[in-house]
């Protein structure tokens, strides 16, 4: 458990936070994925024109929805399986993948680490193998807990993980999951800030699903609100 002084302090922090229900959300599976990829060490607006991208080139409209609208795409026809963001990046191939279509060639890491392109592509292979085609699989696969986490032994191999499954969690996140959240470098630096001391990754993620409880409030809603202010 999360020391009871950090739960109170957060919560009291977070009355001046413009704290929200989700509003919008992607609603396809392969624009998640890109997100999920794409936002790690990088400038979210530039994730949104990869997201952006994508969806124009594969003529997704709309891929953005509110979440009243959010049944007029998902699960529907419409809704385009994550098969089909393998398949693109199978045939194009990493490169021609990252210049052409997302114009963008950022890697998963300055140090040796692979086109966020390819690692999107190798996320979508995992998925789509798996059986995850849709948004609504993951709400399926997120329920096994035995066959998601194969699913997610198979997504950590993937370039770019790094520690505490920070992108993997904002894939669930993404697709629809408002238990978790996303304590990026952000979030982690207001926690500090507000609790006097530093706070890590899975202490971050205690604190926010502690807090939001009190606040009756889901984790994602408190995650976002800060996320938002910082």
């Amino acid at each position: 458990m999360t020391a009871a002084s950090d739960v109170q302090r957060l919560v009291e922090a977070a009355t001046g936070l413009d704290i929200r229900p989700r509003a919008r959300r992607w609603a396809h599976l392969p624009v998640c994925v890109l997100d999920a990829v794409f936002s790690i060490n990088a400038r979210y607006t530039s994730t949104i024109s990869v997201c952006d991208r994508y969806a124009k080139h594969q003529g997704l409209v709309p891929h953005l929805v509110d979440v009243a609208d959010f049944a007029t795409v998902a699960g529907t026809t419409a809704e385009q399986p994550v098969d089909a963001l393998a398949e693109l990046g199978r045939r194009l191939g990493p490169d021609r993948f990252a210049a052409e279509v997302l114009e963008n060639r950022g890697r998963t890491s300055t140090r040796g680490g692979v086109l966020k392109a390819d690692a999107a592509v190798r996320y979508a292979e995992v998925l789509a193998d798996s059986g995850v085609h849709t948004l609504g699989d993951v709400t399926t696969l997120l329920s096994d807990l035995s066959r998601l986490d194969a699913v997610e032994r198979q997504l950590r191999a993937v370039p770019g993980n790094g520690g505490h499954d920070v992108r993997l969690g904002y894939l669930w996140m993404l697709a629809g999951n408002d238990e978790q959240v996303k304590p990026d470098r952000k979030v982690l630096r207001w926690l500090s800030r507000h609790l006097g001391h530093e706070v890590d990754v899975p202490a971050a993620r205690r604190l926010l699903a502690e807090a939001a409880a009190e606040l009756d409030r889901t984790p994602w809603e408190l995650d976002h609100a800060i996320w938002k202010a910082a």
